[in-house]
């Protein structure tokens, strides 16, 4: 990345975690108005609704692995464990999102890019 442009920081993983969560919420909704449920007659199967929520799901989590080296998240560089690993499932609307976060014990200062700006200068 060029050293010129900042990285969007967010305060803490949960943000990331908001953001994914709002980005696939959203595309759901899209789908539902582009394909929805509705316009399948009962009993019949639709091969169509699945192949694209799967390539949806696909352009998501290749967008946020790609926007990953952009993010700071508390001043730290963003990583792929950030991610929540059932967020692309859940567009498919099984409700299966086992996500078991383990509480990280170490408590940390809220970013301040004023002073990283600082350390980097000296």
């Amino acid at each position: 990345m060029d050293p010129h442009h900042r990285k969007i920081d967010l305060q803490s993983p949960a943000d990331l975690t908001y953001l994914q969560t709002n980005i696939q919420l959203s595309a759901q909704q899209k789908l539902e108005l582009a394909i929805p449920a509705s316009a399948n007659p009962a009993g019949a199967s639709d091969a169509f609704r699945p192949q694209v929520q799967r390539l949806v799901q696909d352009y998501i989590a290749q967008t946020l692995s790609l926007a990953l080296p952009s993010l700071a998240v508390n001043g730290l560089d963003a990583d792929g464990s950030m991610l929540l690993a059932g967020g692309a499932r859940s567009l498919s609307g099984d409700g299966n999102n086992n996500n078991n976060n383990v509480e990280d014990e170490s408590n940390y200062e809220p970013y301040d890019p004023r002073l990283g700006e600082k350390l980097r200068t000296l």
